[in-house]
């Protein structure tokens, strides 16, 4: 009988040195430097086009005031949400996804933890220290633009920016899990310190919020303040802590993150937004309460799908209202923004609109998860989706309202309070749609029949395009309301009027989404059917002329059997 023997630590040891050298020798330096290259090329003309095409002008006097003075809390409240979700996934396993065999092997080696995990956070800590950067340089960008002060200025401060919410994001996650802080406190810990920056911002009697240091050091081109070097020591000393105290991760944990993150990296590669989803409601541990809010009627209903979908969202957990709640926020605030002539924002509220539509449609996606119990039923694929859709839309209606009522909050107008509602209610009904769509469009058939088989190589990759930034583009012609409202409103005529007409905008862009998910089945039936034939015309063609060729051989044949006498 065979004894399995633990792996020596100095085995343990040599072998991660030669798999990481193995790795840095695989890795092609010219071919990666060339690519990057054209990335941050190509990326950084698109930008500028971008910010350049958008044709937004310098702010007034009395704004640019309103911004130095509130500007740093409400940036703030950027910073506290994101040390408030880095706390919570530290308080879940985050943020460290370690491979499998390393949590069995490695990590139960007698070695040093620490040593073993500070190379994953390393790498983890370069990449997000990247992403920070590229990001706070475009939002720099496209600062510069509305506010006065040097380019190079707002370039490096929003690059600096970037790279400090980041690193404090990953370092309140790497503390959290280092130390197993249990989740109510983590989330304890959070809430307060984003009611403590809302509240910063929107009242003068509160003392100034901790997250309010980032703000003053993201408006550096407009006034120099020290207090925003609080926020990089902040940073550095949560990183630091976190490295630190990083052997204190629990393995349960680690595995459980570690399956998940490798199926969510999978899905997303299938391009699978549904189980992506899903997958990351399970690693977030949002499950369904065991018991609803509220409790309907027993009984026969009279409306099937309705009743479900209604029963589905009374078992949402506190966690997924909440995150509803601030994504209207959110959209509320860009909106708010992109009235006063920042219109870039307008993306970000549809973005923002279209992820809180994404939870509302689950009734939906629970019916797509179930193919063929969907071909079981006495009806229409196509109807049985569409009814399932009532639930999501009364839920984004709400949302809207949340967003609108943020929107007027933060500047009562009468004339601002019309068009924001009529804005909210097109966005609501235009990210329904577009989370529909995403939900219906499932995964790509990787065995390349169906549509994409009769397609062209150039329309198959265009397709591919669309239904990746299809439904999100959706959302955010949602707000098309405000972008007609706003532009009557500065030639002198009704906003009124605009936002009305943006909203039939909005609502066809919202029916088509809706007829998409309708007619979606019978569409890829008639796809099938068309590949089906040509498939089957191109194998009938080639079967004839292989005939053909084998009829010309026999008769050459022939020929030749009789031509052997007469010579």
């Amino acid at each position: 009988m065979s004894v399995t023997l633990p792996v020596p630590a100095q085995a343990v040891v040599e072998l991660r040195r030669a798999r990481r050298q193995q790795r840095v020798a695989t890795i092609d330096w010219v071919d990666a430097l060339y690519k990057a290259y054209l990335a941050a090329l190509i990326g950084g003309f698109a930008v500028l086009g971008l910010s350049s095409a958008v044709g937004d002008g310098q702010v007034g006097a009395t704004t640019l005031a309103t911004v130095r003075a509130d500007g740093p809390a409400w940036i703030g409240v950027a910073a506290a949400v994101v040390v408030a979700v880095g706390l919570r996934s530290g308080s879940r396993g985050g943020p460290l996804a370690v491979e499998g065999p390393d949590v069995r092997h490695v990590l139960m080696a007698p070695v040093d933890r620490g040593a073993a995990l500070r190379g994953p956070a390393l790498r983890q800590l370069r990449f997000a220290v990247f992403g920070g950067a590229v990001t706070g340089a475009v939002a720099g960008q496209f600062a510069q633009r509305r506010l006065p002060g040097a380019t190079l200025a707002w370039l490096g401060t929003g690059a600096l920016t970037g790279v400090v919410i980041a690193t404090l994001g990953l370092g309140a996650a790497l503390v959290a899990s280092g130390f197993r802080l249990p989740r109510p406190v983590a989330s304890l810990i959070g809430i307060l310190l984003v009611g403590w920056a809302v509240g910063d911002g929107a009242s003068d009697r509160l003392p100034a919020s901790p997250s309010s240091a980032l703000g003053h050091l993201a408006l550096w081109p407009l006034r120099f303040s020290a207090v925003g070097l609080a926020a990089v020591a902040a940073a550095v000393v949560l990183v630091a802590a976190g490295l630190w105290w990083i052997a204190g991760l629990r393995l349960e944990d680690a595995e459980r993150r570690t399956g998940l993150i490798g199926q969510i990296r999978f899905a997303a590669t299938l391009q699978d937004l549904r189980t992506v989803l899903v997958l990351r409601r399970q690693l977030a541990a949002d499950l369904p309460r065991p018991r609803p809010w509220v409790r309907g009627r027993r009984g026969p209903a009279r409306v099937p799908s309705w009743r479900r979908g209604w029963r589905g969202v009374m078992r949402w957990p506190a966690g997924r209202l909440v995150r509803l709640v601030l994504l209207g926020a959110v959209a509320g605030a860009a909106l708010r923004g992109a009235w006063t002539g920042t219109t870039p924002l307008v993306a970000a509220a549809g973005v923002a609109m279209w992820i809180a539509a994404l939870d509302a449609v689950e009734p939906l996606g629970q019916e797509v998860d179930h193919p063929g119990r969907l071909e079981t039923y006495p009806r229409d694929v196509g109807e049985i989706l569409s009814r399932l859709l009532g639930p999501a839309v009364v839920v984004m209606l709400a949302v809207g309202a949340v967003a609108a009522g943020t929107a007027i909050a933060l500047a009562p107008d009468r004339t601002w309070a019309v068009v924001a509602a009529i804005t909210g209610l097109g966005l609501a009904l235009a990210a329904a749609a577009g989370a529909a769509v995403s939900v219906v469009s499932g995964a790509p058939d990787p065995t390349g029949t169906g549509q994409v088989a009769v397609l062209t190589p150039e329309i198959a990759g265009t397709a591919t395009v669309l239904r990746t930034a299809g439904p999100p583009m959706l959302a955010v012609l949602g707000t098309v309301p405000l972008l007609v409202a706003r532009a009557l409103d500065r030639n002198g005529d009704p906003a009124l009027r605009g936002a009305l007409i943006g909203l039939v905008i909005a609502g066809l862009t919202a029916a088509t989404g809706f007829g998409w998910v309708r007619v979606r089945d019978d569409v890829r039936r008639w796809f099938r059917e068309v590949s089906e034939q040509a498939t089957g015309g191109a194998a009938r063609s080639g079967t004839a002329r292989r005939g053909g060729a084998a009829s010309d051989e026999e008769d050459f044949d022939d020929d030749v059997d009789d031509e052997e006498p007469a010579r």
